[in-house]
């Protein structure tokens, strides 16, 4: 019963960790691609799912996996703009 959930998670720090490579540089922390894996897979799979009626949400499904990276790609993208738009000075900035 343990095994799925383990599984899920592992799959949703992997999205985060391949959506932080493609993500331009300066690349993100690891620590906020592997957060940002989390939230692609709990808000990806609903969009994926309002788009083709047929999808259910399961880890393993490609489907589902793809949906979580463009997810975490997205929160990426967002987080590097926020730090870069409303950050600190030059100096102080999280990634550059």
């Amino acid at each position: 019963m343990l095994y799925p959930v383990l599984a899920g998670i592992l799959i949703a720090a992997l999205a985060g960790l391949f959506a932080r490579l493609m993500v331009p540089e300066p690349k993100p922390p690891r620590a906020a691609a592997v957060l940002a894996g989390f939230l692609g897979m709990l808000s990806g799979a609903p969009i994926a799912h309002k788009i083709s009626a047929d999808h259910e949400f399961h880890a393993f499904r490609p489907e589902s996996t793809i949906a979580a990276v463009a997810g975490a790609y997205v929160l990426l993208v967002l987080l590097r703009l926020v730090i870069r738009r409303f950050g600190a000075s030059e100096e102080r900035r999280l990634f550059s």
